[in-house]
């Protein structure tokens, strides 16, 4: 029989610092970790799918309001619409706006989007810590459950643009592409720590981005780069070629000057991309048009519409049913979205349009202009009253059978009025 070893005071004194020191760590790991400022409050079932009208309602009345900042146009899923404000991302029912489920950190929410297309259904969420707005989580859509999530480098403002495919991290110096699962395809622009020489097409400049859109495989960036005489449109590949470098299909200055508002991209499909050029970079100031480029960013027509020299900083593109709607500030222009050439332009307007039950709605200042899609020729007028509307933006949104307007802050749902 082996006699066990005698346990010495100082054995059993060491043993008690240690536990002890690994209770400190965790507690150090713990309270500063992203778990602890983080409230996660998934749906006990998925949110079922809502099926879209096949008219808009003849009258609607305003059913509920939630406070967003961090989106310009309403984001709706094909179960929830989304509102984010405060650090938290809400996924809401779309006829009440009862909360399905929610989602906060203890962060700035810079950005938020809904994520369709190729059989998902999701919802993105990117925060900032202390290297930018690069804190990016993934949900179903349907239950708030998180699916993906990254942290990278990114700017301390971002937008995020969607395609079926993969979605685009836009920010004013550096873009990213990443896939339904974040797993990035590039990295473009300022690079923080570049691996090796040659990965970057305009390396060593210094580019400001000014626009960005994605369809398919490619990426198209309104940029100016150094001191370039003028603007510059370049598209890339949204994933690295097999060498891992960035994949550029064309690049080419496309105004004279930079003294005016820079040309925006405001739509692109896989065989065009779509240009708001207000003129005043021309050697001789024009009127503001509609270039069209093809996904080389080769140029290949263009259409004169009304509009100013820069349209407002809020207005973002609009695409469903077939159809893009960019508001230039004075007017909505409205073009296909696969060829991305304009179809007709409706002065007067509020903010761009969205098609509800294959029908146009455009605000304006008389509540909503109801549209034949064909050809735009105004069905009727529904009469809405926009309370603490000041001038702002109206991007519309629908998913079922509410209708949304975001302006400002503020998403506002309408339903369909009781029959009286």
């Amino acid at each position: 029989m082996v006699t066990p070893e005698r346990r010495h005071p100082i054995d059993i004194a060491v043993s008690l610092c240690i536990v002890a020191v690994l209770a400190v760590v965790g507690v150090t790991v713990w309270w500063f970790s992203p778990a602890r400022h983080t409230s996660s409050e998934p749906a006990a079932k998925s949110a079922p799918a809502v099926t879209d009208p096949e008219v808009a309602p003849e009258r609607f009345v305003e059913k509920w309001t939630a406070a967003s900042t961090a989106a310009p146009v309403p984001q709706t899923t094909q179960t929830v619409v989304l509102t984010g404000a405060d650090g938290s991302l809400v996924g809401r029912d779309p006829a009440t706006g009862r909360a399905v489920w929610s989602y906060r950190r203890d962060l700035p929410l810079c950005a938020f989007s809904a994520w369709g297309g190729a059989g998902t259904d999701l919802a993105v969420a990117a925060y900032r810590n202390s290297r930018g707005c690069g804190e990016v989580t993934t949900f179903d859509a349907g239950s708030g459950r998180r699916t993906a999530a990254r942290t990278s480098l990114a700017d301390s403002t971002i937008q995020l643009i969607t395609d079926d495919g993969y979605m685009l991290a836009q920010g004013p110096t550096r873009l990213e592409t990443w896939g339904n699962n974040l797993v990035r395809g590039i990295e473009y622009g300022r690079v923080d720590a570049p691996v090796k020489p040659g990965v970057q097409p305009h390396e060593g400049k210094l580019c400001l981005i000014h626009s960005s859109a994605i369809a398919g495989s490619r990426v198209a960036v309104i940029e100016r780069c150094d001191h370039e005489p003028g603007y510059r449109l370049t598209v890339l590949g949204a994933t690295l070629d097999k060498d891992e470098k960035v994949t550029q299909y064309g690049s080419s200055i496309i105004s004279s000057g930079t003294t005016q508002p820079p040309p925006r991209l405001i739509a692109m499909s896989t065989s065009g991309i779509a240009v708001y050029d207000g003129g005043g970079n021309s050697p001789e100031p024009r009127g503001a048009t509609i270039r069209q480029f093809n996904s080389d960013g080769a140029q290949i027509g263009e259409s004169t519409v009304n509009g100013p020299l820069g349209p407002p900083i809020d207005s973002t593109p609009i695409t469903r049913g077939g159809l893009t709607t960019f508001w230039t500030g004075t007017g909505t222009v409205v073009l296909d979205a696969q060829s991305v050439r304009p179809l007709y332009q409706i002065p007067n307007t509020l903010g761009p349009g969205v098609v509800m039950g294959g029908q146009l709605l455009l605000p304006t200042a008389a509540g909503i202009s109801v549209r034949a899609s064909t050809d735009a020729h105004e069905v009727r007028t529904i009469a809405l009253s926009r309370k603490d509307y000041h001038g702002q933006t109206v991007a519309g949104g629908v998913l079922g059978g509410t209708y949304y307007e975001q302006w400002g802050d503020t998403l506002h749902a309408y339903g369909a009025a009781p029959i009286s």
